[in-house]
Order: structure tokens, then sequence, then C-alpha cells
């Protein structure tokens, strides 16, 4: 499984500009999504207990970063926050070197 530094951009700082109630339609919005059976295994009241870090840290450690980062992207498109997907697909696509 990935670890969060696998990740070819910075999920969690992605999150952090999220509001609190824009958090948890996010997290009710990911166990939707196809890709979605990978997060099956996690108890829901972890997931809706979590914040942007833990999240990222559920997300990383139950699951692929390819998903992980797909996940995310899908998640911020059916929220509307485009501003946010493509910075994620971004990254995703060209790695920000550091």
């Amino acid at each position: 499984m990935a670890s969060s530094a696998q990740l070819d951009f910075n999920l969690q700082a992605l999150l952090e500009q999220l509001s609190q109630d824009e958090l948890s339609k996010f997290k009710s919005l990911i166990r939707t999504i196809s890709l979605g059976k990978e997060l099956q295994t996690v108890p829901q009241m972890e997931v809706d207990k979590a914040n942007g870090k833990q999240l990222v840290e559920i997300f990383t450690s139950h699951s692929y970063s390819y998903w992980a980062g797909m996940a995310a992207i899908q998640g911020f498109e059916k929220m509307n926050k485009t501003h946010l997907s493509e910075r994620a697909d971004e990254r995703r696509v060209i790695p920000l070197l550091s």
C-alpha cells in the first residue's frame, strides 16, 4: 500500500482548503465513487471523525496511491471544486520536484 509521501500531490493541503461542511461532504462522496471498494474496509466512523491529515493517512494506508489520487480528484469534481481537482490532477501528471 502507499504512504502519503508516495502521492504525487499534497492531498492534505487540498483537503485543508475545504470547510468542515465541505470535508464532510467529501467523505460521503468518496464512498460513492466506484473506486471506493478500497475504502469499504475502513469503518465509517473512522472516516467520519477524520480531519484532512487523518483522511490522507486512511486513504494511503488502505489503498494504492493511484486510487487515492483518482478518488480525491473525482470527489472534488462532484463537489464542483474544479480548482482543487485540477491542482491535484496537474500534480499527478507532472509531479513537482522537491
